[in-house]
């Protein structure tokens, strides 16, 4: 049977397995993480080709992207985790194999700001390799990435991870006795951060849409989509239970976290592109005929 949450005295369910096959184990943040592919690769494809685009190419892109953001997530938990893969409490092995358990197929730890960092780079130096108008294809992708974001969280509530610090009142979860964030807190309620990080991925999915159909320049989206999510997880983050492996620092009685910092990189950089992007733009417009 699921298992009983409170939010706002309205109950749901914690179901971190949402089936099984034969003897394996289906988990919900997987399947939440396909549907929000197979959403993101949808929409992109369909604005895609109402820009000239071709849609095979963005398909192309978009598997590329499933595959490096996965691979990106892992090792960005896993470079902040390091102690969970040495002698004697576990082995490097466990690092990149998703067997383990038993009947349990999947990753124990995805940090999601790794996927972004890596599936962006390869997305870029893909479409360029392969001639495609970069920023214009990176403008339609960025809306995507911004609905996969809201589509698993959704997972992460099922799964009962990245949650967050103790607090009162109508945002703020009660995780059921067996789970890991009841242990950690004593089952004290906590931010319903897996859901504030959902809100904020379909507010960027509608801002950027927005965006995309009225873009001064070529790639304001994407420098948009870079800015927003860095700002989204800076702030996210002061909320969020996080590991002491992933503390950096602390600002006064406020810890700064690896993921702050990837944070912070990526905001400046958006910022940086917007306002380089915007410069050309209007310095094109000023250029003679």
């Amino acid at each position: 049977m699921p298992r009983s949450l409170s939010l706002c005295n309205a109950p749901r369910a914690v179901h971190p397995i949402l089936f099984r096959v034969g003897s394996y184990e289906v988990p919900s943040y997987g399947v939440f993480l396909t549907l929000a592919f197979a959403a993101g690769i949808w929409v992109a494809q369909r604005r895609a080709a109402a820009r000239g685009i071709d849609r095979e190419r963005i398909l192309d892109v978009c598997m590329l992207i499933l595959f490096t953001s996965i691979v990106g997530a892992r090792l960005l938990w896993v470079v902040t985790h390091l102690e969970q893969f040495q002698a004697p409490h576990g082995s490097w092995t466990d690092a990149l194999n998703p067997f383990r358990g038993g009947a349990y197929v999947g990753f124990a730890g995805l940090s999601v700001l790794g996927g972004v960092v890596l599936a962006t780079v390869s997305a870029l130096g893909f479409l360029a390799w392969k001639q495609m108008p970069v920023l214009a294809t990176a403008d339609v992708l960025a809306p995507s990435v911004a609905l996969g974001q809201a589509i698993t969280r959704i997972g992460c509530l099922l799964n009962g991870c990245c949650y967050g610090l103790p607090c009162s009142g109508a945002f703020c979860i009660q995780y059921p006795p067996d789970s890991a964030v009841h242990a950690a807190y004593h089952g004290a309620a906590v931010h319903a951060t897996p859901l504030y990080s959902a809100a904020a991925g379909l507010l960027f999915f509608v801002l950027l849409s927005a965006l995309l159909r009225r873009a001064p320049f070529p790639g304001a989206v994407f420098a948009a989509f870079l800015a927003l999510v860095g700002l989204e997880r800076i702030f996210l983050d002061l909320v969020r239970h996080q590991d002491a492996s992933v503390v950096w620092l602390h600002l006064g009685d406020t810890p700064f976290t690896a993921n702050q910092a990837v944070s912070v990189g990526l905001l400046v950089a958006g910022v940086a592109l917007f306002a380089a992007l915007r410069g050309r733009a209007r310095a094109g417009e000023a250029a003679p005929a």
